[in-house]
């Protein structure tokens, strides 16, 4: 009685991995793959994306700003102002 216990429980123990293993195996599924490579595609896009951004916005602020005055006589000039000065 006690060998055949011996045997089962062995049996058992060898037989419960391979169950396991066969459930929970390590192999992708192919559509698991295909979702993983158009996430890696689309981090690598956004990567890019954000970094011409970024680089935009460093050229923007490294322009030297205008000053107030320069401001002023162009918005003059649009709105006639300094021609009227000068005529009279």
């Amino acid at each position: 009685m006690k060998l055949v216990q011996t045997v089962l429980c062995i049996g058992l123990m060898t037989a419960a991995p391979l169950a396991v293993a066969e459930e929970f195996s390590n192999t992708p599924k192919q559509e698991t793959l295909t979702q993983a490579i158009q996430f890696e595609k689309y981090k690598i896009a956004a990567a890019e994306a954000q970094a011409k951004k970024d680089a935009a916005e460093a050229a923007a602020k490294s322009r030297p700003a205008r000053s107030q005055t320069a401001k002023a006589s162009r918005s003059a000039r649009k709105a006639g102002q300094a021609d009227s000065a000068s005529k009279k």
